[in-house]
C-alpha cells in the first residue's frame, strides 16, 4: 500500500473538518481537539489506491474526510463511499479477514486509527464515537436489506 502519511495538517483545519462530521457530533470541543491535534492519524490516499484488501486481516478503521472510494467484493463494485463514511469498523472490533476491498476513486484525505489508538481515547469519547458507528452500520444494513428486497421482487 502506498498510502501517504500526511506530514503536517494544521490543527485548526483538521478541527474544522472533524467538527462537521456526524460521527463526532456529540463530542465536546476539547475532545475534537484530541483528534485534530494527533498528527499520526491523518493520511492522504491517492486516486486508484487499494487501501483495504479483501481477505487481509488488519485492525484499522478509516474515516473519509474528503474524496470518495468504492467498495469492491470479488471484483464487483458493491458501494460508493464519500466524506463522513466510516470504513473497516469490523477490523476495529475483531481480527477477521476483510470482506471487501476499498479503492480510492479520487484523492482522499482520511483519518486512520488502529484498535490500539482507538482504545487510548478517553472512555466517554470512545463510547460516543462507537454509538455513531453503530448507527451508521445499521443504516448500511437497512440500505442493503432494501436492495436485497428489491432484487427479490424482480
Amino acid at each position: 500500500m502506498s498510502t501517504i502519511k500526511v506530514k503536517k495538517v494544521p490543527s485548526f483545519k483538521a478541527y474544522e473538518i472533524i467538527s462537521r462530521l456526524s460521527l463526532f457530533s456529540d463530542l465536546l470541543p476539547d475532545e475534537i481537539r484530541i483528534l485534530s491535534d494527533n498528527q499520526q492519524i491523518f493520511y492522504q490516499i491517492p486516486a486508484g489506491e487499494v487501501f483495504i484488501r479483501q481477505g487481509e486481516v488488519e485492525n484499522n478503521f478509516y474515516l473519509l474526510l474528503s474524496g470518495s472510494a468504492k467498495v469492491v467484493q470479488d471484483r464487483k463494485e458493491f458501494d460508493v463511499l464519500s466524506a463522513g463514511d466510516v470504513i473497516g469498523v469490523c477490523g476495529l472490533v475483531r481480527d477477521a479477514p476483510r470482506t471487501a476491498s476499498v479503492v480510492a476513486e479520487s484523492n482522499i484525505f482520511a483519518m486512520r486509527m488502529s484498535r490500539k489508538q482507538f482504545r487510548r481515547l478517553p472512555g466517554k469519547m470512545r463510547e460516543l464515537i462507537k454509538d455513531h458507528m453503530m448507527e451508521e452500520l445499521v443504516r448500511r444494513i437497512d440500505r442493503l436489506n432494501e436492495q436485497l428486497y428489491s432484487c427479490q421482487q424482480q
